[in-house]
């Protein structure tokens, strides 16, 4: 039973990585399951035993890259450094995205990729709560900070949360597209810094 589990997350996991690869030279609205299952040398049927449609795997795509540590430690409320964890989220996201071929990958169908097509509302809606959650532990971190009188007086928490995930997002886009004239690691990573410099308190 053991040998079959980890054949099933064998079969899901080259499903993902020929959907990846497919979406990547298509673009999502006009790859096909059949390409899928082709690239992964499966069958249609392959597909539906793991996935009940394409926005069930660029569902699945996008958690390949969420950051496990976005649903725990950003929104620990017994966190005693929050301006030290953003630092960290902002390097630990950069260096993946700089270092890892598939993670960039992912990003760039994302956002280059994704064409935003009327009849794709789901796909939509899957990027939009991702986002949301981020927000939602951007938010929390910030007002940590505020409760522990890290947070510069006049900031309110939300717009903190903004501006950081707008950055964030706005160096990620700008990194995969001029790869040469600009360093998403080093010169994202200093960015990112010089903004949570500009929220510390005094």
């Amino acid at each position: 039973m053991r040998r079959t589990k980890e054949e099933t997350a064998e079969t899901r996991d080259a499903l993902l990585d020929a959907a990846e690869t497919v979406f990547l030279r298509r673009g999502v609205a006009r790859a096909t399951l059949e390409e899928i299952a082709r690239e992964a040398g499966m069958t249609r049927g392959a597909i539906y035993w793991h996935f009940s449609n394409k926005e069930a795997i660029y569902a699945a795509m996008l958690e390949r890259v969420r950051l496990p540590l976005l649903e725990t430690e950003l929104q620990d409320a017994a966190l005693d450094d929050p301006f030290g964890m953003l630092e960290r989220f902002a390097e630990q996201a950069l260096a993946r995205i700089a270092r890892d071929e598939r993670i960039r990958h992912i990003h760039i169908i994302v956002m280059l990729r994704r064409e935003r097509l009327p009849g794709h509302t789901e796909m939509a809606d899957i990027e939009r709560d991702m986002r949301g959650h981020f927000a939602m532990a951007l938010r929390e971190c910030f007002r940590r900070a505020q409760s522990l009188g890290l947070l510069r007086d006049g900031i309110p928490p939300e717009r903190a949360a903004r501006a950081y995930q707008g950055l964030l997002i706005g160096l990620i886009y700008i990194g995969i597209q001029d790869t040469d004239a600009f360093h998403l690691y080093d010169d994202g990573l200093e960015m990112m810094r010089d903004l949570l410099a500009g929220y510390r308190a005094d």
